[in-house]
């Protein structure tokens, strides 16, 4: 008993000594995000309303058992920037749309400041979804 208790007291000093108390760990540090994600749920979207920071990547997760649809209408110029393009700016009139097959992914980066509505449609059903870029 004696040798496993010398044991643990001795590890916790080992621990201690690596981790000194005015040491923060990497856990402990702000860390900037750089995307946001949003599950398209069979009844919902979460979060229906997404606030970003200006660059941040939107990533919409199909969490349905269906294909999906995510259609942006009226962009109100929206500018988009993928794959380390520079951006392109949408058509006011342009319908900007994507299919998200079942447990999908898709990504969108937005590089301009507003607030775009979308549609998340799924045969005759339809949900809205706001992201709002700060």
């Amino acid at each position: 008993m004696t040798t496993k208790l010398t044991v643990r007291i001795g590890l916790i000093l080992c621990f201690s000594l690596m981790y000194p108390t005015g040491i923060t760990l990497a856990q402990d540090k702000e860390e900037e995000v750089h995307y946001q994600v949003i599950r398209l749920l069979s009844e919902k979207i979460v979060p229906s309303v997404a606030t970003i920071t200006l660059g941040m990547v939107v990533i919409w997760v199909n969490e349905d058992s269906k294909p999906t649809e995510i259609q942006f209408t009226n962009a109100n110029g929206m500018v988009i920037a993928c794959n380390g393009s520079k951006g392109d700016r949408a058509d006011p009139e342009q319908i900007i749309s994507a299919m998200v097959p079942h447990a999908g992914v898709e990504s969108l980066c937005l590089i301009q400041r507003g607030t775009f509505e979308y549609t998340v449609k799924r045969g005759i059903r339809a949900l809205q979804g706001t992201i709002v870029v700060k």
